[in-house]
């Protein structure tokens, strides 16, 4: 089904996963993207509270995007693209269940698309 402008109303628009964050693929995605030795070596990796080190915010946040894309913005049309901020409750550690539950504030036509087509 693909989803529309009117698909989107402000409130509550679903939830997603859960999703299980590996050890593995979080260091392989640090490893790519970022290899700093804070995200690579939890003993080098500051603490950033009591959940868990820094590093393991880095992967978390593409996992999201990931859940998100398969969960609806794959399946918007092109002038419905909904925009986001994404925030995390805290660190994300190996072996967390993630789960995104998705809100909308408002929705709105952007002005460089004043009357959406189908």
């Amino acid at each position: 089904m693909t989803l529309g402008f009117e698909d989107f109303p402000p409130g509550h628009f679903g939830s997603f996963g859960p999703r299980r964050v590996t050890r593995e693929e979080m260091l392989a995605f640090a490893a790519e993207f970022d290899p700093q030795p804070m995200h690579l070596d939890e003993a080098q990796a500051p603490a950033l509270d009591a959940e868990g080190p820094v590093g393991f915010r880095l992967a978390s946040c593409s996992i999201m995007m990931r859940m998100m894309c398969d969960g609806f913005i794959g399946r918007t049309r092109r002038w419905a693209r909904p925009g986001s901020t994404n925030s995390l409750a805290g660190a994300v550690c190996p072996d967390d269940d993630l789960t995104l539950d998705v809100m909308w504030a408002e929705a709105r036509f952007r002005r460089s698309v004043p009357t959406p087509g189908s």
